[in-house]
């Protein structure tokens, strides 16, 4: 198997993996406002979303001080391991914090998160192929983070 076949390979698992990943955000919210009772019931209403979103801002942070760790160590990578950290500090405050703040916090550090991956990809500090990935999934986290707010 040629490199390229390998790339191609790996670029469709990490789209589908992140697809997948967002399949919870648009369902909850979904549930949430098609079905609030049942959705609080069955699929753990806003404790669930809270608690789902924390975890996978908590991931995207952790892709970024991966990414630096399998990088140079040039300049920046320090300021890149710290500022990885921050996604997981604001999951975490999320889940301590009431309604509606927990939410507006989630959706700033999703929409914060996904600008910096594009603008990095951008830059050439990530693959390409990775920005437009974190923007089509940015913007269904953000969508969906929006509908529960709306609920």
């Amino acid at each position: 198997m040629t490199s390229e076949t390998e790339q191609i390979r790996f670029t469709a698992t990490a789209w589908f993996l992140a697809g997948f990943g967002a399949v919870p955000f648009a369902a909850m919210a979904l549930a949430g406002a098609i079905a609030p009772g049942l959705s609080a019931t069955y699929l753990g209403g806003d404790a669930a979303f809270l608690g789902y979103g924390a975890v996978i801002l908590s991931f995207m942070g952790g892709i970024r001080w991966g990414a630096v760790l399998t990088g140079s160590s040039g300049p920046g990578a320090a300021q890149t391991l710290i500022l990885s950290v921050a996604p997981s500090l604001a999951g975490w405050l999320a889940l301590l914090i009431d309604r509606p703040w927990s939410l507006l916090l989630l959706l700033a550090g999703f929409v914060a998160q996904g600008a910096w991956d594009v603008v990095s990809a951008r830059n050439g500090q990530l693959p390409g192929w990775f920005g437009r990935l974190r923007l089509v999934i940015s913007a269904i986290v953000a969508a969906s983070i929006l509908l529960v707010l709306l609920v």
